[in-house]
């Protein structure tokens, strides 16, 4: 297989509102149902304002981008801006989409207000950056998984960053897994998210 790890390019934002959309999770995919405003909510605010903190999986042999990281270096800065930059854009698109639902109106209402308690605000200042990761299923288990994160913990140290964190649905047994086999350390869990932590050696 001829698989590159890149930088993500300003190009590469169809496929991988594609990708974001196919590998998305399914009940949140029910309530969101296009896939452009899937990718407001989990994709697009990293392809457009942290392009240098993203890498991209890009398959040589068919031209295709397949999988990616996203990632900010600053989650409350990154919640800040996602708030005040998003919040227009997801709101006219739902609109648009007539998307009125009450299941859909406490999803929005939770990501752009996620709550930030004494403890989630601890293990921030601690771990500061996050990410999301996904690869087409094809793709999986091949390894790629592993590449991504070690070009993204690269950019963590190149930039002085001291960990990172992200969540996980409860659900998602193939990405816990992929998480303790590359060694993050389980912070806290509840019947819904797993949140995993690691620090960056220097």
């Amino acid at each position: 297989m001829f698989v590159k790890i890149r930088k993500l390019e300003r190009k590469d934002e169809e496929a991988l509102i594609d990708i974001c959309f196919i590998t998305g999770d399914p009940f949140l995919k029910k309530i969101f149902p296009n896939s452009y405003l899937f990718s407001l909510f989990w994709c697009l605010y990293y392809v457009w304002y942290e392009e240098n903190n993203c890498f991209i999986a890009y398959d040589e042999k068919s031209k295709e981008v397949i999988g990616y990281i996203f990632s900010t270096l600053d989650t409350l800065e990154q919640e800040e801006n996602f708030k005040r930059k998003m919040t227009p854009l997801i709101k006219q698109k739902l609109k648009e989409l007539k998307i009125k639902s009450i299941q859909s109106r406490i999803v929005v209402h939770f990501i752009i207000n996620k709550p930030l308690t004494k403890k989630r605000k601890r293990l921030i200042m601690e771990y500061p950056a996050h990410l999301h990761i996904n690869i087409l299923p094809e793709y999986q288990r091949q390894g790629i998984g592993h590449r991504l994160m070690i070009a993204f913990e690269a950019n963590l140290r190149e930039k002085g960053i001291s960990g990172f964190h992200l969540e996980v649905s409860a659900k998602n047994k193939l990405g816990i897994n992929f998480y303790e086999k590359y060694g993050l350390e389980l912070a806290s869990k509840n019947k819904f998210n797993w949140i995993y932590m690691k620090k960056i050696k220097k």
